[in-house]
């Protein structure tokens, strides 16, 4: 009966023990978690002290990957804002390059179309010069003519005066026309230059957005696959903490079951020494010194169970106590 549990009770350990190990190895673990399946209680005690190391372990990874994948969603959105923001100021550059565009659209069919005043008043010019040269040349006919004729000279002089002050006339009008023009096209080409200068100015930071904007969107692509790949490595341990609580509470059940079995071991002993007591005047002294040690190797086995579970529910509480701590800890780390 006795053999039957001790087999039992390792078996179950054992088991426990391999869990606790793949766990570990999932979650980050060096894998060097090695079950054996000698029942000394040494043993089984020092592979208890390497599965609580493994779980406060699993643990810290557990908490310091939550507070990364926290901080990794902060900084996304704050490059999400920032991508708005430089898209609104590139949306505005845009909207007024192509107004100063059309602007300069404008002036230069302004300038076209006072060259082709200027070009037109030219060609007055050169008509009415062309006028004023006949002119003379037929005063020059008349001059001739009128030596005989002093009535049709005095009307030709007349005729010449009258053409001369229309001339001037004409001369200054043009003269006028001509300067308005010239300082039209002195402002216009100056408004151009301006213009050219601001559109080049724009032009330069609108490139410099473009490429600031291509990589911020770049940085956020990487963070982005970054943040994936941290959640679904969040999600396993996620799974895999939720695994090793429900390991916690079979260990627990599986040492509620230890302590049961060790009532009724203590029970079962206390019946074979009463037992071996009342036959103790009919047995042979060779079987006496069989049922002693039997009964020391059972107490040394009831002794070692005792210790770990003690150990366990040491372990149990510390973690249960250092909980609390790392809580207010990360809490003060989201803070700032």
């Amino acid at each position: 009966m006795s053999t039957h549990q001790r087999k039992r009770i390792t078996e179950m350990l054992t088991n426990l023990l391999k869990d606790l190990g793949e766990i570990g190895v999932a979650i980050g673990g060096d894998g060097d978690m090695k079950v054996s399946t000698d029942s000394s209680g040494g043993k089984l005690e020092e592979e208890f002290t390497v599965a609580r190391l493994y779980i406060s372990k699993m643990k810290s990874e557990v908490k310091n990957l939550v507070q990364r994948c926290q901080g990794l969603e902060t900084f996304q959105s704050d490059c999400n804002k920032k991508i708005t923001e430089y898209e609104k100021d590139l949306a505005d550059c845009r909207l007024l390059i192509s107004q100063h565009e059309a602007r300069m659209k404008t002036l230069q069919e302004s300038m076209r179309e006072a060259e082709n005043k200027k070009r037109t008043l030219e060609e007055d010019v050169d008509a009415l010069r062309e006028e004023c040269a006949k002119l003379k040349a037929a005063e020059q006919v008349h001059a001739v003519s009128s030596k005989e004729k002093a009535e049709e000279k005095e009307q030709a002089n007349k005729m010449r005066v009258a053409l001369e002050v229309q001339m001037d006339q004409l001369r200054d009008a043009h003269q006028k026309q001509v300067a308005a023009l010239r300082d039209e096209i002195m402002e216009k080409q100056a408004s151009i230059s301006e213009l050219k200068d601001l559109n080049q100015k724009y032009t330069l930071a609108h490139q410099q957005m473009q490429q600031d904007y291509e990589r911020l969107k770049q940085e956020e692509n990487d963070k982005s696959n970054k943040l994936q790949e941290l959640i679904l490595t969040n999600e396993r341990r996620e799974q895999a903490r939720k695994d090793l609580k429900g390991l916690e509470d079979t260990v627990a059940k599986e040492l509620q079951t230890l302590h049961n079995l060790r009532k009724l071991f203590v029970q079962d002993l206390q019946a074979r020494i009463k037992k071996s007591v009342n036959a103790e005047d009919s047995e042979d002294d060779g079987g006496s010194l069989a049922q002693k040690q039997k009964i020391s190797f059972l107490e040394n086995n009831l002794d070692q169970l005792t210790k770990v579970h003690k150990q366990l529910v040491r372990d149990n509480a510390d973690l249960r106590c250092e909980l609390p701590k790392l809580e207010k800890r990360l809490r003060a780390t989201m803070e700032r």
